[in-house]
């Protein structure tokens, strides 16, 4: 933490070029964007200043505010969309759901409450269920190691409800990461690392039973590697499994790691020069991509891996679907979310920030439209977005589709001082993350 305080704050010394900060102290950026599994018009993208929605495939976005997600201050929830285009969200807080796209969320009660949540998943083949993990400091053995807390849920009724899944958890390991296998719904992987004799191992764990019972392979981690994060599985094949390895601070490279026998041993297909800030398949398992701020978007086919580069962009995250490439990116390339229709070789700018039409238009008792109407003015002067920022037709954000509607649907640019902007940007990316992961361990006494 000290060494990215510390870079961050000379690079704000010899530039110029910097983005306002949010009253969050953090500079905005966007981070992931997720693809409504049974509507690719709908967008959620995750930003550091809240969750923008677009529901015409990235003409228009809208604004929803941290507060009516259910969090405030540095964090970065991982979100996921499902079948009626619900939105569930992992908070530090527990689970959070929002059953009408965006215009009320509110927290999962039950074994899943208040729970430190990691992640969440929903395969894009079952669109209904959702997976997510908890996992957090619970007490220290008696050689003065740290033991977790961590617990599989699952729902199968896009987050309505989530019960607890499985047999306890190794408590010497710190989960980060799930997914599941779209071709087999009983098979589930698990990421995370522990602390052994005063080094730290990563760890990936296979379920075959649907997360009843797991078995354990380790994953050794070089340099400044400090856990594995699952990044995909393949769609065909449930033993060909994706993972990239993150550093602490996260200005390491980092590796992209392949196996093909369910996790049991894994291989190196590529090594960013950066930390690796984006990682996706497509959707018939044929092409994997990769890319991060310094090494731009690599795109490999997957029987080969043989990378080759794309576009030479700053890249913060990666979404692929069977017709467009999605990246967000930095301000300074021209836009914080772009489209690619000719994989990923040149992009197409989807949001500036001045392109924000401001907050979701949602009814009066709504938490989007109560937490976030009043937000708004000083948010749009932080983020330097005008007062008629993204006005179409007549100029009117789209009203939410009635509670009966599922949404068509029967279930489920170059400035001056450029570079030196580039470096804060990549810097603080690094300070956010780092921070998150700082304040989960000031979770421990």
């Amino acid at each position: 933490m000290k060494r990215v305080l510390a870079a961050l704050f000379g690079a704000l010394l010899v530039t110029s070029v910097a983005p306002k900060a949010h009253a969050n102290g953090r500079f905005p950026a966007t981070n992931a964007l997720v693809v409504a599994p049974t509507d690719p018009t709908f967008l959620v993208l995750r930003a550091t200043y809240g969750t923008l929605i677009s529901r015409d495939a990235g003409k228009t976005w809208d604004w929803v505010c941290e507060e009516s997600v259910g969090f405030r201050g540095i964090e970065d929830p991982p979100l996921a969309v499902t079948a009626s285009k619900g939105i569930v969200g992992a908070l530090f807080a527990g689970l959070t759901v929002s059953t009408d796209q965006g215009c009320s969320f509110s927290m999962v009660k039950g074994e899943a409450d208040k729970r430190v949540m990691n992640d969440v998943v929903v395969p894009k083949s079952r669109p209904r269920d959702v997976l997510a993990i908890a996992s957090s400091f619970a007490s220290r053995d008696d050689a003065g190691a740290n033991l977790y807390q961590s617990t599989l849920f699952a729902s199968q009724d896009e987050g309505l409800a989530f019960r607890a899944v499985g047999k306890p958890i190794d408590p010497t390991i710190l989960l980060e990461t799930v997914e599941i296998a779209e071709s087999d719904p009983k098979r589930v992987y698990l990421s995370g690392a522990r602390e052994r004799s005063g080094k730290r191992e990563g760890v990936v764990l296979t379920s075959s039973d649907g997360g009843e019972t797991f078995t354990e392979h380790v994953l050794p981690l070089v340099a400044e590697e400090r856990a594995p994060y699952i990044g995909a599985v393949d769609p065909k094949n449930a033993d060909r499994v994706y993972v990239r390895t993150g550093g602490s601070p996260e200005l390491a490279k980092s590796r992209l790691l392949v196996s093909d026998d369910g996790a049991k041993t894994f291989r190196e297909a590529w090594a960013s020069e950066g930390p690796m800030t984006g990682l996706a398949i497509s959707p018939d398992g044929a092409k994997v991509y990769a890319g991060s701020a310094k090494d731009g978007l690599v795109v490999a086919p997957s029987g080969t891996l043989v990378f080759e580069k794309r576009a030479q962009i700053y890249v913060q995250c990666i979404a692929v679907t069977a017709t467009r490439v999605y990246l967000c990116s930095n301000e300074l390339y021209g836009f914080v979310a772009g489209e690619s229709a000719d994989d990923g070789r040149t992009f197409t700018p989807m949001l500036r920030l001045s392109g924000l039409r401001g907050p979701l238009a949602c009814a009066p008792g709504t938490t989007t439209h109560d937490q976030c109407e009043k937000l708004w003015p000083r948010v749009r002067t932080e983020l330097g977005v005008p007062d008629d920022a993204g006005a179409k037709d007549a100029g009117a954000a789209p009203s939410p589709p009635p509670a009966d509607d599922s949404g068509g649907c029967d279930t489920t640019g170059k400035v001056s001082g450029a570079a030196s902007a580039l470096v804060v940007a990549g810097l603080v990316l690094a300070y956010a993350r780092a921070r998150r992961r700082e304040t989960a361990r000031k979770r421990t006494p």
